[in-house]
């Protein structure tokens, strides 16, 4: 705990200064996917045992489903449980049910 602080709290280089950081970790730092995994364990625990398959990095996640209407119904429920049960706040721009490997599917998808 000591040392995930010290990382909290020590701050962002840029260039060559120190500013501090209110909250947060910064984009592609070190500490983010570690706190990503260990804060969504649960949503693994939860996926699983609804039966889902799913592949997840850090807070990327895509989660297979059989269709589209399957995909907009996992979507919603899984936004639920991100919101409530977890606390977190889903980013609705980069959330969607595409196919796997579309072009147009953002990270974060539900594939149908």
């Amino acid at each position: 705990m000591k040392l995930i602080r010290a990382f909290l709290t020590a701050g962002v280089l840029e260039g060559g200064l120190v500013s501090p950081v209110d909250e947060g970790t910064p984009q592609g730092g070190p500490l983010s996917p570690l706190l990503s995994n260990l804060v969504l364990d649960e949503l693994d625990q939860e996926l699983e045992r609804r039966g889902h398959g799913f592949a997840r990095y850090a807070d990327d996640c895509n989660i297979y489903v059989g269709s589209e209407p399957a995909g907009q119904r996992v979507k919603a429920s899984i936004t639920r449980f991100i919101t409530r049960r977890l606390k977190l706040k889903v980013n609705e721009s980069k959330s969607a049910v595409a196919r796997p490997g579309a072009a147009d599917a953002p990270s974060g998808c539900v594939p149908a």
